[in-house]
């Protein structure tokens, strides 16, 4: 369908269009049409796209004004329903890095909402600044870490956040949100809790000059161990990241996946200690809350239970539409769609997984991964 503008006004190169694929837009490469969709660049543009979704007539609600809001960034945390988002999507692509290092211990670097994450993290350890090493390889953008609270090998975005900018959508006034008043959580925030209310802007990072390196993990340690390097630089840990996922973890550019489907689950130590009964080789790990406390529940790992437990590694379903939708043959946690299958065959498999999972461990699991309708 051709891409048609809607007859408002415009700021510089912002436009309004009608009808557009999110199947490209997203690593899935699944997804029906946006009803409305724009690209904006600074503030001035995501407030003028704001103020046009509230003065649209809403369909679903008769007489009413205001549309759902939904804000994209690298569109690698979502599956799009078949039939589309019925509101406006932001495509956000606010820019720049700045960063302030007259500090002698740390640094602060302001970064815009849609600069590339993996971008980030090659700048900060460029700079020798430790923090976000860990998270090396992430695709995406920097406006979705503090949304999901990202997260790998033992590190997360809540760690070296300072504060957020957003948009507050209720007062169409800019906010500054301090960490504390992000909510951090297990791949959750304020801005998942309360959805739709802040659009993030920019987010600025506290990052050390003189930090340690976390290699708490055993794929972490075995790697450098395998090389004989007992010392490693943080360049080195950036790319043993980066090859660890890469060995695990399907290149998104080729395959149809939005990475890890599902969360760990967290279980009571009572409820572990059961489990390990039965399986005796399921990995657990202490959980902490925001500060770093000990909550007394066991985070157990959902991809060994997939594989081992479940026997889900590889599975792979012909669908009606012709394609396929399965496991990633190396990390049964990944779900992957061939060209050609649609969002509902790829719920319908993250369904019977969660259902298997129920079957088996007693675990109710929740999926990760955004669904957008």
């Amino acid at each position: 369908m051709e891409l048609t503008p809607v007859a408002v006004s415009w700021h510089n190169d912002m436009k309004i269009l009608e009808n557009i694929s999110l199947a490209k837009y997203t690593t899935f490469k699944i997804g029906g049409p946006a009803r409305f969709f724009c690209v904006v660049k600074d503030e001035d543009e995501l407030v003028e796209a704001v103020e046009f979704a509230k003065a649209q007539k809403n369909p679903g609600a008769q007489g009413s004004y205001g549309l759902p809001i939904l804000v994209l960034g690298g569109g690698s945390n979502m599956l799009v329903s078949d039939a589309g988002f019925g509101g406006l999507v932001i495509k956000n692509e606010i820019a720049g890095i700045e960063i302030d290092d007259s500090a002698n211990d740390n640094a602060l670097i302001s970064v815009g909402a849609g600069e590339s994450w993996d971008g980030l993290v090659e700048y900060a350890v460029g700079h020798r600044l430790f923090g976000l090493e860990n998270l090396s390889a992430i695709p995406g953008t920097v406006g979705a870490a503090p949304v999901q609270n990202i997260g790998a090998y033992g590190a997360e975005a809540a760690q070296t956040i300072s504060n957020v900018r957003a948009l507050d959508t209720k007062t169409m006034k800019f906010v500054e949100l301090s960490a504390v008043d992000c909510k951090f959580g297990y791949r959750d925030s304020i801005f998942k809790q309360d959805r739709g209310h802040f659009i993030v802007t920019q987010v600025v990072f506290k990052l050390s000059k003189n930090g340690e390196l976390h290699m708490d993990y055993k794929d972490v340690r075995e790697y450098f161990s395998a090389r004989g390097v007992a010392k490693p630089t943080i360049s080195d840990l950036r790319k043993a990241i980066i090859e660890i996922r890469a060995a695990k973890l399907p290149d998104w550019k080729m395959w149809g996946t939005a990475g890890s489907f599902f969360k760990n689950p967290s279980v009571s130590a009572a409820k572990f200690e059961e489990l390990k009964a039965k399986y005796s080789e399921l990995p657990g790990y202490p959980e902490v809350d925001g500060a770093g406390n000990a909550t007394g529940d066991v985070k157990v790992s959902l991809g060994w239970i997939l594989d081992k437990v479940c026997d889900a590694r590889g599975l792979t379903v012909d669908t009606a539409s012709g394609g396929k939708v399965g496991t990633y043959g190396k990390q049964a946690l990944v779900l992957v769609a061939q060209a050609g299958a649609t969002a509902t065959e790829v719920l319908a498999l993250s369904q019977e997984l969660m259902k298997r999972v129920k079957d088996k461990t007693g675990i109710v699991i929740e999926a990760e991964v955004e669904w957008v309708c």
